[in-house]
């Protein structure tokens, strides 16, 4: 299922390039840093699968062809969820109580871009990011919290788009989707690797 994932996202761009004239470039030119805002849906997550809305990425990408980009990017985000009261069974007894839980994760990764010329405005491109991701997990319940920390290889496949302002427009927005799986573990959490599936929509500065 994995690979067939990352198939079936690097191809969805084929569409919009199979329309590209071949004697267009990208729309923008040598560099781009974009910041975005970045929704993460967890996939398979035993920890927290609630959706965070907490996070941002913030990247720069450096064109080394007029279709190909390489890159650096950060990226945070916070997920959190409650588990309403509930008795739980343990060695020599029981215990009731409730949970919150809370996970962050900060990806680091290095990046290349492939873009699809459909006209001066807008540019479909397919890419795939590989780096590292620091996790920190933390549980409160009563009156005691645990917590732990981890890092984790990361690879993340995505397509977006770039949509220019304007033809002469030096900035533009962002639109991505993208998956990203990290090799995080954490026994004590029920943690074995950190899936998600990502949305960004950001801003884009062009020079």
């Amino acid at each position: 299922m994995f690979h067939k994932l990352i198939i079936s996202i690097l191809t969805i761009p084929m569409v919009f390039g199979a329309t590209a004239q071949s004697n267009h470039s990208p729309v923008f030119s040598d560099e781009m840093v974009n910041f975005a805002w970045d929704v993460n849906v967890p996939i398979n997550n035993n920890f927290t699968n609630k959706t965070s809305l907490d996070g941002f990425k913030l990247e720069f990408r450096k064109m080394i062809k007029n279709d190909l980009s390489v890159g650096l990017e950060i990226n945070w985000a916070a997920y959190d969820q409650y588990t309403p009261r509930k008795t739980y069974q343990i060695p020599n007894g029981a215990i009731t109580t409730d949970f919150y839980s809370y996970l962050y994760t900060f990806p680091l990764a290095l990046n290349v871009h492939h873009y699809f010329h459909v006209s001066n405005i807008i540019s479909p491109y397919a890419g795939i990011a590989l780096g590292a991701t620091y996790a920190e997990e933390k549980l409160y319940y009563n009156t005691y919290v645990s917590s732990d920390y981890n890092w984790g290889f990361l690879i993340r496949p995505e397509v977006g788009a770039i949509v220019r302002f304007s033809e002469n427009s030096p900035a533009g927005l962002l639109l991505g989707v993208r998956y990203s799986y990290s090799t995080n573990k954490q026994n004590d959490f029920n943690i074995d690797g950190i899936q998600s599936l990502g949305f960004q929509l950001g801003i884009v500065f062009m020079k």
